[in-house]
């Protein structure tokens, strides 16, 4: 098996792609219809400042979690 090193230089020439800004329109939970929009609304009017927050206020990310990633996303906004 080979050992791939690489370097701190070879790391700066590939960045991370830059994600687009989500629509508020967006479904972001489609187990529950919940939309960007439905959490950055949370996220301005409470204290909804972590996943378990969101969940508890908007019900996204209760059904299959596959949208935790994006609800995670939306709050570093």
């Amino acid at each position: 098996m080979a050992t791939v090193i690489a370097t701190t230089e070879q790391l700066a020439l590939n960045p991370l792609p830059i994600l687009p800004e989500l629509a508020d329109g967006r479904v972001v939970c489609h187990c529950l219809n919940v939309t960007a929009g439905d959490i950055r609304s949370a996220s301005e009017a409470g204290e909804v400042e972590t996943l378990r927050a969101v969940m508890d206020e908007t019900r996204a990310g209760t059904g299959c979690t596959c949208c935790h990633p994006v609800i995670r996303r939306l709050l570093d906004e």
